[in-house]
C-alpha cells in the first residue's frame, strides 16, 4: 500500500490495466505443477554388539577395556564411516546383546552384555533403530530386555522386534520395521500376519529376520522361503543377520532380500577370522502415494581397522579390497542375478 493513502479513498482505474486482466482471463489454464516426490535412503548395517561376553570386561582387548583406554570416546565405535550413516534418512542395525547391569545366564558359551551408557554410541553414530530380535537379547532375562529399552529410549534411538513394531515418519513417510529370531517356517505365520496389519499403499515396510547358520557364507531354503513369504505379504526390503559372515541379495519381484548383513561393531569376537562387512543402501521414491525403489548398492567395509586384533571401528575400504567384497556378495547370490541385485 502507498504510504499515506487512505483505505477508503477511491483509486481511478487504468484502462490498458484493465485490458490486460481482461486479456489473461481469456487464457487457457496453465499446466499443474509435476506432482511432488519424495525420496527416502535406507542404510542397513549387521550385528553391533556393544560390549561383549560377560565376564571379559576387564580384559585386554575386551569392547570395554579399549572404550576405557580410549578415553570413553562414545563417538569412536561408528566414527569411520559415519559420513554414510549420517547422509542416509534412517540407518538400521541388529543389537546384538543387552544393555543393562543386570546378572546373565550362565548356561552358554557366550553370554552378551554391555552398558546402558553405550545406548550413547548409536546415537553418535547416526543409528536410528535397532532390531532386539535375536538370540542374545535376552542373555540377561526380561529384566536385561526392559533395562535395554530404556537406555535406547533415553538416547532416542527406537527399536524393534520381540512383539514391538517401530513406527516412525521419516521425511513424510511412514516406515515401518518388523523383526523375527530365527529362521525357523515355523514363525512364518506369524511373519505374514505382522507385515499385512502394517502394510499401507503408501508406507515403507522392512522385515528384519536373524537367521541362518553362524559362518556359513550361503543362505538357507527356510531363509529363502521366509524372505519370499515376507515380500509376498508386503514388504518392501529384507535384511538377514545371525551368520555374522556376508551372504548373497536375491532380487525377489523386483524387491531385495539381503540374506546376511555380516558382523559391525562386533564385541562378541576380538579376533574374528573374516573381516569382511558392508553396509546395505536402498533407495525408494513416493509419488501420487506409491513407491517405488529407485536404488541398491553396497558400501564394502571392514569391521576392524585393526586387521590382527578387533579394534571394534569398522572402517570403508576400497580399490581391490572393496572389489573383493562385491565379489563375495555377488558369488553368494542366486546364478544371474549378480547385475540386477544392486
Amino acid at each position: 500500500m502507498a504510504e499515506g493513502k487512505e483505505l477508503d479513498q477511491p483509486v481511478e482505474a487504468d484502462e490498458g490495466a484493465v485490458a490486460q486482466e481482461e486479456a489473461r482471463a481469456e487464457l487457457p489454464p496453465a499446466a499443474s505443477a509435476a506432482p511432488a516426490v519424495t525420496t527416502i535412503t535406507i542404510s542397513a548395517i549387521g550385528d553391533n554388539t556393544l560390549g561383549g561376553p560377560v565376564g571379559s570386561e576387564r580384559a585386554k582387548g575386551s569392547f570395554q577395556h579399549l572404550h576405557s583406554s580410549s578415553g570413553a570416546d562414545f563417538a569412536r565405535p561408528f566414527s569411520a564411516v559415519l559420513k554414510v550413516l549420517e547422509a542416509d534418512d534412517l540407518t538400521i542395525g541388529n543389537l546384538e546383546g543387552p544393555l543393562t547391569d543386570q546378572g546373565c545366564r550362565t548356561d552358554h558359551t557366550f553370554a552378551f552384555r554391555g552398558e546402558p551408557a553405550f545406548a550413547e554410541m548409536l546415537k553418535r553414530g547416526s543409528v536410528e533403530v535397532v532390531s532386539l530380535a535375536n538370540n542374545h537379547a535376552e542373555d540377561c532375562g526380561s529384566k536385561g530386555v526392559a533395562d535395554t529399552r530404556t537406555a535406547l529410549k533415553a538416547h532416542g534411538v527406537g527399536h524393534f522386534g520381540l512383539g514391538v513394531a517401530d513406527v516412525r515418519t521419516v521425511r513424510g513417510i511412514e516406515v515401518v520395521n518388523l523383526g523375527f529370531t530365527g529362521g525357523n517356517l515355523a514363525v512364518k505365520r506369524e511373519v505374514v500376519e505382522a507385515i499385512k496389519a502394517h502394510r499401507k499403499p503408501d508406507n515403507l515396510v522392512i522385515v528384519s529376520f536373524h537367521w541362518g547358520i553362524e559362518g556359513t557364507t550361503s543362505f538357507s531354503s527356510s531363509q529363502q522361503t521366509l524372505g519370499r513369504a515376507a515380500i509376498d505379504a508386503g514388504a518392501d526390503l529384507v535384511l538377514g543377520h545371525h551368520p555374522h559372515v556376508l551372504q548373497g541379495i536375491e532380487n525377489y519381484k523386483g524387491k531385495r532380500i539381503v540374506y546376511s548383513l555380516g558382523n559391525f561393531v562386533f564385541g562378541g569376537h576380538g579376533q574374528p577370522s573374516d573381516l569382511d562387512t558392508m553396509i546395505f543402501r536402498a533407495r525408494f521414491s513416493f509419488s501420487k502415494g506409491a513407491l517405488s525403489a529407485t536404488g541398491y548398492e553396497i558400501v564394502p567395509a571392514h569391521m576392524s581397522g585393526d586387521k590382527k586384533q578387533n579394534d571394534f571401528r569398522p572402517v570403508l575400504v576400497s580399490g581391490s579390497e572393496a572389489e573383493a567384497i562385491r565379489a563375495k556378495v555377488v558369488q553368494a547370490s542366486p546364478l544371474g542375478e549378480a547385475a540386477a541385485i544392486f
